[in-house]
């Protein structure tokens, strides 16, 4: 009995070594496979997300649900399986990415695909994309002989995540918090009047409700955000072309 049971922690002991190397380290040859499906499903949930609210799509709501709880079902893996590799537990569970991993399939569960003002939380699942991206592209550096040139692309995939990031929640929340006004009808017209919020010095549909307020407070901070983003991103290229 004795050795039964040791044999059973060692090997729990081995897949969890096994199952932490394929979901976090870029050297194991699986890492990329998990990787590039999870985040295929990430975008496909976010666009599923964005596309259900516009009206005139009104009847492939099965297609936007089926996407959604194929989405759930892979991140709810995903998440047990960091959740039982991480080592001690609480510290994956209280991490950024644990948070955001875990508010990428909660708002699913509580509104069962359906309630309206969790779609802002889903919006969510962009951020990780952030975790992917830098992982794979830091993993990449190791092997590059110009580490410069690896930085500024990693800086504008960054800034890119960012934008559609700032896009995604802002145009949401503008489209739950001003339902009735016309503009905001759907979150792709959400998000193209945080786009001019963002740029500055064009004239925008102003909000009606308090919380649209905010929410015109956030893109425009988001905006100036975007822009000392952006300016690091330029100041890179020029760094690199003087180096050369």
């Amino acid at each position: 009995m004795w050795h039964l049971r040791n044999g059973c922690l060692r090997y729990n002991a081995y897949m969890k070594e096994v199952i932490r190397s394929i979901l976090s380290d870029p050297t194991n040859r699986y890492f990329f496979y998990i990787s590039d499906v999870l985040a295929v499903v990430t975008i496909m949930s976010v666009v599923s997300l964005v596309l259900e609210t516009v009206p005139s799509l009104a009847e492939y709501i099965w297609l936007f649900t089926a996407i959604e709880w194929l989405a759930v079902v892979l991140f709810s893996i995903e998440y047990l399986a960091r959740l039982w590799v991480s080592n001690p537990t609480w510290r994956y569970l209280i991490s950024f990415f644990g948070i955001v991993d875990l508010l990428a399939i909660l708002p699913t569960f509580i509104g069962a695909g359906n309630l309206t003002f969790l779609k802002s939380a889903r919006a969510l699942r962009v951020v990780r994309l952030l975790r992917i991206v830098r992982i794979a592209k830091l993993s990449h550096l190791k092997n590059r002989t110009d580490e410069s040139i690896g930085v500024v692309g990693l800086n504008a995939v960054i800034y890119c995540s960012l934008l559609i990031l700032g896009l995604l929640l802002t145009g949401t929340l503008i489209y739950l918090f001003e339902a009735d006004v016309q503009e905001f009808a759907s979150i792709p017209a959400g998000m193209w009047w945080a786009m001019q919020v963002f740029a500055g010095g064009i004239p925008v549909e102003q909000p009606l409700t308090n919380l649209g307020g905010v929410v015109y407070v956030l893109a425009r901070f988001f905006g100036f955000v975007l822009l000392g983003v952006l300016v690091g991103v330029i100041g890179n290229v020029f760094k690199v072309t003087l180096l050369k």
